[in-house]
Parts: structure tokens; sequence; C-alpha cells
């Protein structure tokens, strides 16, 4: 199919093709399809058969975020980008970029520039702003680049017994820049935070940090649109965790589980993708009221991912029911919560259910304002909730300006 010119007629019958081909390569029905496009089976066999609808933005980015296709001109045969809905770079992203990279080419310093005690606490403040701030993104985006060039500092001028100790220290704060990074969708810097995670945890011989590591690892696959890899890298992580004998260690594994039931679900396996979650709801059964620090492992966390493993595998109905058992407000992450509710509004969308997206889109709002500002598919739901919103519905008006919509 070369990007020769083409009229509408043609271009539309071209993507409707494409659409079909790719479909029928990630094993989906034209009912499922429709299902996470929030159309009809109908609609669909319109769409591949006619090329109805297949030239409209709107219906584009949502086949290709179902499809797991980054680029629309995967779907089109024509090269071009929905520019309209790109996401903004986060202005703290060149400061971290730089830092993560200078901080290793600068001279080794005569002297270390902080104690370890003192980095330890700065690592506890970043990941105690990164959890209850809603603007979490920017808080973390503030630390990192001190954090960054501190840490390395540590490893290059500590000898004997301390060496492990300094790359521990740095296995954290790589961790935190992957976190930032992938919550961003600066998918390059996240993908190079989590090799640097992994390879000061192996210096600093940890096998938690190794673990948190490749849990790392695993989210940010997912986050690249890769369920497969995703599902591989935690279940290849849970052999450093074989006899869990600690709180900590049972709850790195049950958070490995989740993201190893995310990627098959991803993938369109539900009976592999409910296999790993019930596992992990027995390893946070088991902890009681436990809540790990970093991956937010626990009961709530669970059952937050029983919603989105729902959304995944297309059960509309049984997603909702699952968010209606929970209560969000006892999830320690506001970016978390935020995140859920994207989620929840995705599976409202899908079932057509204005009111249900509209409130979950602003709840979304409330837990966070910088989650949904970096999420591919909130900015969509976004974008359908505004055009469509009457002229005196205040709250969508300000959620559009919030995005730059309007």
């Amino acid at each position: 199919m070369a990007d020769t010119p083409v009229g509408q007629g043609d271009l539309a019958g071209v993507a409707g093709e494409r659409v079909e081909w790719h479909r029928r390569r990630r094993g989906l029905s034209r009912r499922e399809l429709g299902a996470l496009v929030g159309h009809t089976e109908r609609w669909v066999c319109l769409l591949e058969t006619e090329g109805r609808g297949a030239l409209r933005l709107d219906n584009l980015i949502s086949i290709a975020r179902a499809l797991r296709l980054d680029d629309l001109s995967t779907l089109t045969g024509r090269r071009f980008t929905a520019t309209s809905l790109d996401l903004p770079e986060h202005p703290a992203v060149p400061e971290v970029r730089q830092a993560l990279t200078h901080a290793l080419l600068q001279p080794p310093p005569e002297q270390p520039p902080c104690t370890l005690t003192a980095l330890e606490q700065r690592i506890r403040h970043a990941w105690a702003a990164w959890h209850v701030s809603r603007t979490q993104n920017t808080s973390l985006g503030l630390l990192l680049p001190s954090l960054l060039r501190d840490a390395t500092a540590l490893t290059r001028t500590a000898t004997g017994s301390r060496i492990r100790d300094t790359h521990a220290m740095a296995t954290r704060v790589h961790l935190l820049g992957q976190r930032f990074a992938y919550s961003v969708r600066a998918m390059d810097l996240a993908v190079q935070f989590t090799d640097r995670a992994l390879l000061s945890a192996t210096a600093a011989d940890s096998t938690p940090l190794t673990t948190l590591a490749g849990w790392a690892s695993a989210m940010t696959s997912l986050t690249a649109h890769q369920p497969q890899e995703a599902e591989d890298t935690a279940l290849i992580t849970l052999r450093h965790l074989p006899h869990p004998a600690t709180a900590e260690e049972s709850s790195l594994r049950g958070a490995l589980l989740l993201f190893a039931a995310m990627g098959a679900a991803a993938d369109r396996r539900p009976d592999e993708a409910w296999t790993h979650w019930k596992a992990a709801e027995e390893s946070a059964q088991s902890l009681g009221t436990y809540v790990h620090p970093e991956t937010m492992f626990g009961q709530t966390n669970v059952a937050i991912y029983a919603v989105a493993v729902n959304i995944e595998c297309g059960r509309t109905n049984a997603a909702v029911a699952s968010a209606q058992q929970l209560d969000p407000r006892h999830m320690p992450s506001a970016n978390r919560r935020a995140q859920h509710f994207i989620d929840l509004a995705r599976s409202h969308h899908q079932a057509k259910d204005r009111p249900a997206t509209r409130g979950a889109l602003l709840e979304s709002v409330a837990a966070s304002r910088e989650t949904i500002v970096f999420n591919p598919l909130g900015r969509q739901l976004a974008h359908d909730l505004v055009r469509n919103a009457p002229p005196d519905d205040t709250e969508v008006a300000n959620l559009a300006q919030h995005l730059g919509l309007r």
C-alpha cells in the first residue's frame, strides 16, 4: 500500500481495509473492536467494508488506541499526525534529561555532595510528594535534577562497603525518574531510567531493588503498548521472589502479578489475566491493611486493577460493577486515583453513558490536575466530551481550557 495520491473515497477504503487487517491481527472480532471504541458491530463493518467514517480523526485515534497502534498512518497509508491531540512536553523534562546524562560526564567530585542519610530523607520526601500532590509531575520534576546529580556523585566517590549502599540510593532515584518520565509520557527517558535502575540494583546486589526495577520495566512496557513484553518481564522478575518472607516481598510479588494481569488482558488473553489477578488478590488479602510505599500495592489497588482488567477485556458492565465495590479514597496515591477515574470514564464512554463519563473525568482532575494532561486516553475522552457539551457546562469548559482543547 504505497503512499501515492488518492481521492478521499479511495483513501477511506484503504483505511477501512487497514483497520480490518490490524483488527484480525490483534485477534479481535468486529463486535469486540466496536465495544472498545464505543460503537456497534455494524458500525465497524461499514467502516471496514465501505470506509464510512474511516477518515474522521476522532474515529482513527480511537481505533488506533484500541489496536495498540502509535502511528495513525498505519491505518491510513498516508503520513500525518493528530497534532490537535498531541501531548505537551512537561517543562521539567529537558532539565531532568540533562541531569541524567551530564551527571555521569562531570568529573568526580573531591568530596561527597551529601551524606547517604540526607539523600535517603530527600528520596522519601520525593516519594511523598509524588503520592500526595495534585501536581505530582511538577513536584517530582523540581526535585529530580539535584537528586540525580547527588546520587551519581555519591556512587563515584564511595569506597569499600559503601559502594553497594550508594548504588542502592541511586536505584531509588532512578526509579523516581522512571515514574516521572512514564507519567509525562517521555518514553525514551523512561526507558533510560529503567535501564539505569536495573544496572544500579545489580551493583547494589539487592533483591528488593532488582524486583522494583523489574516492576518499573514492566510498567514502561505497558505504557509503550507492549503487553506481551510487560507480562514476560513481570513473570521473569517474579523468579527473584520464589518464597516471599516479608510484607515488602509479598507486596512486590503482588505488584508484579498485577502488571502481568494487565499485559495478558491487553493481549486479549482474559483467562491468563484473571489467573494473575487472583494470585495478586491472595497476596493483598494476606497483607491486611499494608500498602507498599512505592508500588501502592494493597487491597484497594488490587480492586482498582480489577476495573482495569475488565476494561482491557472489553467487559464494560463488569468494569462498572467492579468500580462500585471499591472506595478510591482508600488509595493513598493521587495519581493512581486519577488514573482509575480515567479508566472508569473509558468504560462509561464505551457504554455511551455521557453523564457518567463526564463525572469520572471531573473526578480525575479533582484527584490530580496533571494526570489527565499527559494521558492520551484521558485527553481523547475529554475532547469527545467537550465537542458534545452544551455551552453552559462551565465545568467541561474549564476542563477544555485546562487541557488546551479550546
